[in-house]
Protein backbone atom coordinates (compact mmCIF):
# COMPACT_ATOMS: atom_id res chain seq x y z
CA UNK A 1 0.00 0.00 0.00
CA UNK A 2 1.22 3.57 -0.86
CA UNK A 3 0.10 7.26 0.68
CA UNK A 4 -0.12 10.17 -0.84
CA UNK A 5 -1.60 13.51 0.40
CA UNK A 6 -5.03 12.84 -0.88
CA UNK A 7 -4.89 8.90 -1.77
CA UNK A 8 -4.07 5.90 -0.95
CA UNK A 9 -2.98 2.98 -3.25
CA UNK A 10 -3.90 -0.38 -2.61
CA UNK A 11 -2.30 -3.21 -4.91
CA UNK A 12 -5.03 -6.10 -5.67
CA UNK A 13 -4.18 -9.80 -4.95
CA UNK A 14 -4.67 -12.41 -6.76
CA UNK A 15 -7.61 -13.31 -5.32
CA UNK A 16 -9.11 -9.68 -4.71
CA UNK A 17 -8.58 -9.26 -8.87
CA UNK A 18 -10.79 -12.23 -9.42
CA UNK A 19 -13.12 -11.33 -6.67
CA UNK A 20 -13.51 -7.90 -8.12
CA UNK A 21 -14.41 -9.56 -11.50
CA UNK A 22 -16.94 -11.58 -9.96
CA UNK A 23 -18.36 -8.63 -7.86
CA UNK A 24 -16.39 -5.36 -7.03
CA UNK A 25 -18.65 -4.18 -4.51
CA UNK A 26 -17.65 -7.39 -2.77
CA UNK A 27 -14.04 -6.81 -3.27
CA UNK A 28 -14.53 -3.20 -1.90
CA UNK A 29 -16.40 -4.57 1.22
CA UNK A 30 -13.73 -7.28 1.74
CA UNK A 31 -10.73 -4.46 1.86
CA UNK A 32 -12.92 -2.25 3.98
CA UNK A 33 -13.99 0.48 1.49
CA UNK A 34 -16.35 2.30 0.65
CA UNK A 35 -19.42 0.37 -1.46
CA UNK A 36 -19.75 2.37 -4.70
CA UNK A 37 -21.76 -0.68 -6.40
CA UNK A 38 -19.93 0.14 -9.73
CA UNK A 39 -19.06 -3.17 -11.34
CA UNK A 40 -16.06 -3.70 -13.54
CA UNK A 41 -17.14 -4.01 -17.83
CA UNK A 42 -16.51 -6.80 -20.14
CA UNK A 43 -13.06 -5.50 -21.62
CA UNK A 44 -12.22 -4.61 -17.92
CA UNK A 45 -12.84 -8.24 -16.93
CA UNK A 46 -10.56 -9.48 -19.74
CA UNK A 47 -7.59 -7.30 -18.80
CA UNK A 48 -7.82 -8.14 -15.28
CA UNK A 49 -7.95 -12.11 -16.36
CA UNK A 50 -4.56 -11.39 -18.17
CA UNK A 51 -3.05 -9.61 -14.85
CA UNK A 52 -4.27 -12.98 -12.82
CA UNK A 53 -2.39 -15.23 -15.33
CA UNK A 54 0.51 -13.05 -15.15
CA UNK A 55 0.75 -12.67 -11.68
CA UNK A 56 0.59 -16.42 -11.46
CA UNK A 57 3.06 -17.43 -13.70
CA UNK A 58 5.77 -15.10 -12.05
CA UNK A 59 4.01 -14.79 -8.09
CA UNK A 60 7.44 -12.34 -7.09
CA UNK A 61 6.75 -9.71 -9.35
CA UNK A 62 2.69 -9.35 -8.44
CA UNK A 63 3.23 -5.67 -7.70
CA UNK A 64 4.08 -4.78 -11.23
CA UNK A 65 1.44 -6.41 -12.66
CA UNK A 66 -1.67 -6.04 -10.30
CA UNK A 67 -4.02 -2.71 -10.88
CA UNK A 68 -3.44 -0.68 -8.17
CA UNK A 69 -6.61 0.43 -6.38
CA UNK A 70 -6.26 4.70 -6.32
CA UNK A 71 -8.67 5.63 -2.86
CA UNK A 72 -9.63 8.72 -1.62
CA UNK A 73 -8.88 9.22 1.47
CA UNK A 74 -11.44 11.37 2.94
CA UNK A 75 -14.27 9.15 1.83
CA UNK A 76 -12.73 5.75 1.38
CA UNK A 77 -13.68 5.20 -1.96
CA UNK A 78 -11.98 3.53 -5.10
CA UNK A 79 -12.25 6.64 -7.65
CA UNK A 80 -9.58 4.76 -10.41
CA UNK A 81 -6.99 2.59 -10.78
CA UNK A 82 -3.06 2.86 -11.90
CA UNK A 83 -0.83 0.06 -12.28
CA UNK A 84 2.23 -1.14 -14.57
CA UNK A 85 1.61 -3.78 -18.14
CA UNK A 86 4.74 -5.51 -17.04
CA UNK A 87 7.88 -6.15 -15.38
CA UNK A 88 10.76 -3.55 -16.49
CA UNK A 89 12.54 -4.59 -20.39
CA UNK A 90 16.42 -5.42 -19.99
CA UNK A 91 16.37 -0.88 -20.19
CA UNK A 92 14.86 -1.03 -16.98
CA UNK A 93 11.58 0.97 -18.90
CA UNK A 94 8.26 -0.12 -17.08
CA UNK A 95 4.90 0.99 -18.90
CA UNK A 96 2.32 2.76 -16.55
CA UNK A 97 -1.39 3.04 -17.32
CA UNK A 98 -4.41 4.13 -15.58
CA UNK A 99 -8.17 4.90 -15.60
CA UNK A 100 -9.74 7.75 -13.51
CA UNK A 101 -14.07 7.72 -12.82
CA UNK A 102 -15.41 10.51 -14.96
CA UNK A 103 -16.62 12.09 -12.13
CA UNK A 104 -13.82 12.22 -10.23
CA UNK A 105 -11.10 13.99 -13.77
CA UNK A 106 -10.16 17.53 -12.98
CA UNK A 107 -9.24 17.55 -9.39
CA UNK A 108 -5.51 16.13 -9.69
CA UNK A 109 -6.55 12.68 -8.22
CA UNK A 110 -4.46 11.09 -11.49
CA UNK A 111 -1.49 13.22 -11.37
CA UNK A 112 -1.02 12.67 -7.57
CA UNK A 113 -1.42 8.76 -8.35
CA UNK A 114 1.05 8.79 -10.61
CA UNK A 115 3.58 10.91 -9.31
CA UNK A 116 3.26 8.35 -6.21
CA UNK A 117 3.17 4.88 -7.86
CA UNK A 118 6.30 6.38 -10.17
CA UNK A 119 7.94 7.18 -6.89
CA UNK A 120 7.25 3.55 -5.92
CA UNK A 121 8.88 2.36 -9.30
CA UNK A 122 12.09 4.10 -9.01
CA UNK A 123 12.77 3.44 -5.60
CA UNK A 124 12.98 -0.39 -7.11
CA UNK A 125 16.40 -1.50 -8.37
CA UNK A 126 15.44 -3.04 -11.78
CA UNK A 127 13.42 0.27 -12.91
CA UNK A 128 15.34 3.99 -15.04
CA UNK A 129 12.25 4.94 -16.47
CA UNK A 130 8.44 5.14 -16.73
CA UNK A 131 6.63 4.91 -20.69
CA UNK A 132 3.47 5.93 -20.75
CA UNK A 133 1.35 5.53 -24.45
CA UNK A 134 -1.25 7.93 -24.85
CA UNK A 135 -3.91 8.69 -27.76
CA UNK A 136 -2.60 12.04 -29.77
CA UNK A 137 -6.12 13.73 -28.71
CA UNK A 138 -6.08 12.57 -25.31
CA UNK A 139 -4.90 15.91 -23.63
CA UNK A 140 -6.47 15.15 -20.06
CA UNK A 141 -3.74 12.79 -20.11
CA UNK A 142 -1.38 14.36 -21.84
CA UNK A 143 -1.62 17.29 -19.20
CA UNK A 144 -1.40 14.84 -16.33
CA UNK A 145 1.86 13.33 -17.63
CA UNK A 146 3.50 16.82 -18.06
CA UNK A 147 2.40 17.54 -14.65
CA UNK A 148 3.84 14.86 -13.33
CA UNK A 149 7.24 15.36 -14.68
CA UNK A 150 7.12 12.97 -17.74
CA UNK A 151 8.28 14.12 -21.26
CA UNK A 152 7.43 13.25 -24.56
CA UNK A 153 9.67 10.73 -26.56
CA UNK A 154 8.27 10.14 -29.70
CA UNK A 155 5.04 10.00 -31.58
CA UNK A 156 3.00 7.94 -34.49
CA UNK A 157 0.12 8.74 -36.16
CA UNK A 158 -2.36 7.77 -33.42
CA UNK A 159 0.39 7.70 -30.40
CA UNK A 160 2.30 9.65 -28.19
CA UNK A 161 5.04 8.34 -25.82
CA UNK A 162 5.85 9.54 -22.88
CA UNK A 163 8.66 9.33 -21.02
CA UNK A 164 10.26 10.18 -17.16
CA UNK A 165 13.76 9.16 -16.44
CA UNK A 166 15.08 7.89 -12.76
CA UNK A 167 17.23 10.61 -12.56
CA UNK A 168 18.83 10.27 -9.32
CA UNK A 169 19.20 6.60 -10.56
CA UNK A 170 21.20 8.41 -13.59
CA UNK A 171 23.16 10.51 -11.59
CA UNK A 172 24.47 7.90 -9.45
CA UNK A 173 24.93 5.07 -12.07
CA UNK A 174 27.07 7.97 -13.78
CA UNK A 175 29.03 8.93 -10.70
CA UNK A 176 30.14 5.45 -10.14
CA UNK A 177 31.87 5.53 -13.50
Amino acid sequence: MLTTERLILIPLTVEDLKLCIANRSEMEKKLGLTVTGKQLTEKMKDIYRIKIDYILRDEKNFLYYTYWQIVLKDNNCIVGEIGFKDIPNVYGEIEVGYGLDEEHRGKGYMTEALIGLTKWAFSRPDVNAVIALTLKDNIPSHNVLRRAGFIIQGYDDKYITWRLDNYNKLYTNKRRS
